[in-house]
């Protein structure tokens, strides 16, 4: 990581003690720019919010079995990078992924409905368009990264809102919004396609 600052070892000691240290703030005010440097120059199609969250979340997690030896197992700023270089590939991994899935999904052409009796529609197309529905939010890139990653897992994978919470280094109330938002806007999105035209 390019301009790294030099390792202060009372620092990383402070940061050991736990995720409610005040030196967590002085540490990213002190590693942020180097890291979107980094994101930026490596990584331009990641959301640089995101990929730093993550990794501070990752970090915040490793420092308390953290031990700076830079003689056995090299410097902090390469240690750093190593998680920030790979949160981002997980983001591009994941982009690809959804990218795949819009591309199958655009490939595929929905059954065309028969407007005669819309009140007997058949459960396969309410399937269907719940799932070109879903698969088009969790696409939509006007969508924060981490929103759809949030309402994934909490939604989709059914996990505990605190874990989520805890996960993303976010609220539990933020968490159940970012639910509420993107169940709205899926179910907006459901009654666009299975509307009468």
């Amino acid at each position: 990581m390019a301009n790294a600052p030099v390792t202060s070892i009372t620092l990383l000691k402070g940061l050991a003690s736990g995720t409610d240290n005040a030196r967590w703030a002085e540490f990213f005010r002190i590693y942020e720019q180097p890291m979107r440097s980094f994101l930026k120059a490596r990584f331009p199609s990641v959301d640089v919010d995101d990929a730093i969250q993550e990794t501070m979340v990752a970090l915040m997690r490793r420092m308390p079995d953290y031990h700076y030896t830079p003689d056995r197992n090299g410097h902090f700023r390469n240690y750093l990078t190593g998680i920030l270089k790979h949160k981002a590939e997980d983001a591009v991994r994941r982009e690809a992924r959804e990218s795949g899935k819009r591309d199958r999904l655009a490939g595929q052409s929905l059954p065309p409905r028969d407007h005669a009796d819309m009140s007997g529609e058949p459960e396969d197309w309410k399937l269907a368009a719940m799932n070109a529905a879903l698969e088009q939010l969790l696409s939509d890139e006007s969508v924060n990264a981490r929103a759809r990653e949030v309402f994934r897992h909490v939604a989709l994978m059914h996990e505990s809102p605190a874990e989520v919470a805890e996960a993303f280094g976010i609220s539990r109330a933020n968490v159940d919004q970012i639910k509420r938002r993107m169940v709205q806007r899926l179910s907006a999105l459901v009654s666009a396609m299975t509307a009468v035209k």
